[in-house]
């Protein structure tokens, strides 16, 4: 063996053959270039969000399909004009999600679908029951600003004592009627200029996923009675003698660490909390 065959098989070793140029990932993904406004340059949304959240459309809707080998980092790159740091960190977050997996000396993939909750906030999940059951939901906000945070939101975030968080309060009515009082928590090192942002009807995590390529994978729930304060019943229109159910949840991102506090006042003399379980939970939590 020469040479030149000698080095063309040390080349070869250690990754499988892929025609990336005809792959179908690599067909799908040139598709997806061809948009012109698949980047916008001038938005504040980071070009690797961007990205991130493009694939993950495509995956959703299956024009990348379970376990399709994507092309390799570089490919991808000279498909969309990006950074290699560009794709790399958009890809590494779709992995973190559930969405891609990696096999060694192999390549990146596309993940089988599975069972999951797009929204995991008690106010979401609330209020979308009773959406789907015809009542007609509304909201007004008379908080949004970054603020220094209190105790709890320290506690919560780990903060300093002078650490901030955006924090937006808000009423929640159910055919006119106002059924929850509610104050969410955001960490402000997160979600720089969060506060400036048009957050009317418009969900939480969508902003967050969008702006920022955060999701919120799990949460933690905790239920109380409570006799709310002079403030809360005033804007809930409830008698000061009025027991309601006070929810606190933690939602947390792929990292596992806190993305989201939701402290509310539910008023369930407008409509019950429904909880669903399966066989499949252990009931010991």
């Amino acid at each position: 063996m020469n040479g030149g065959a000698v080095e063309m098989d040390k080349r070869s070793r250690g990754r499988p053959k892929n025609d990336e140029n005809n792959s179908p990932a690599a067909k799908a993904l040139r598709q997806m270039a061809k948009d012109k406004a698949f980047f916008d340059r001038k938005s504040h949304t980071p070009l690797w969000v961007q990205f991130k959240n493009a694939l993950a459309d495509k995956i959703h809707c299956q024009v990348l399909l379970p376990d399709m080998r994507l092309p390799s980092e570089q490919t991808i790159c000279e498909i969309f004009g990006v950074s290699r740091s560009v794709v790399r960190m958009a890809l590494g977050s779709l992995a973190m999600e559930g969405l891609l997996y990696k096999v060694a000396r192999t390549g990146v993939f596309v993940a089988q679908p599975r069972m999951e909750t797009d929204f995991l906030t008690s106010n979401m999940s609330v209020h979308a029951d009773l959406e789907a059951r015809g009542y007609t939901v509304t909201s007004k906000t008379f908080e949004f600003s970054r603020v220094k945070a209190d105790d709890a939101e320290i506690r919560v975030f780990n903060l300093p004592k002078d650490g901030t968080v955006v924090r937006i309060g808000r009423i929640y009515y159910s055919d006119g009627a106002p059924i929850t009082h509610t104050i969410i928590s955001l960490p402000g090192y997160k979600v720089p200029d969060f506060e400036n942002l048009d957050i009317e009807d418009k969900s939480m995590f969508q902003l967050l996923k969008d702006r920022y390529g955060l999701v919120a994978k799990r949460a933690e729930r905790w239920f109380t009675a409570a006799m709310p304060s002079v403030e809360v019943c005033e804007r809930l229109a409830l008698s000061s003698d009025q027991p309601v159910i006070a929810i606190e949840s933690i939602a947390y991102d792929t990292n596992d660490m806190p993305l989201e506090f939701y402290r509310a006042y539910y008023n369930s003399a407008v409509a019950r909390i429904h909880v669903a379980t399966s066989n499949g939970d252990s009931g010991s939590n």
